[in-house]
């Protein structure tokens, strides 16, 4: 049973010598980040600018989990990639676009059934709904035999 709101997060940054640290607590491991390669970075850290793509790709990933559960879709699998441009507008550096591209593989009877519920899930992430920029979806369906031992 999910804990009643308000929910509160927390994430600590630490740098030191070079290095920045973002720790969440708990278990969670530590991710080390700093700017990208474009920003005069390295890409062996991730940046705000991947962070926040994986945030959007993450959010609706486990939306359409929590979505397709309820409706009781059995998901053989989901696979998806996120692509985001930053460029300068007249209010400053922003992403302009987000796209999302998704592809879910159910049962051939489920497949009609699965881009309205990632819709809803899209409309429904909390991390796409605190964006200026519009988050766009591409949906690939494929179908599968599913047994019950691989619907996940």
């Amino acid at each position: 049973m999910p804990t009643p709101f308000p929910h509160q997060y927390r994430v600590q940054l630490v740098s030191a010598a070079g290095r920045t640290v973002l720790g969440g607590g708990g278990r969670r491991p530590d991710i080390v980040g700093g700017p990208p390669p474009e920003f005069d970075g390295s890409d062996e850290s991730w940046s705000p600018e991947h962070l926040l793509l994986s945030a959007v790709v993450l959010c609706l990933k486990t939306t359409f989990d929590a979505v397709a559960g309820r409706a009781r879709l059995p998901v053989a699998g989901y696979d998806s990639a996120v692509e985001g441009v930053l460029d300068k507008t007249a209010a400053g550096l922003r992403f302009t676009s987000i796209r999302v591209h998704v592809s879910v593989r159910v049962a051939e009877a489920d497949a009609a059934r699965v881009r309205p519920l990632l819709e809803t899930a899209e409309r429904h992430c909390i991390v796409s709904n605190a964006l200026q920029t519009k988050v766009e979806l591409a949906v690939s369906v494929e179908t599968a035999e599913l047994t019950s031992a691989g619907a996940s």
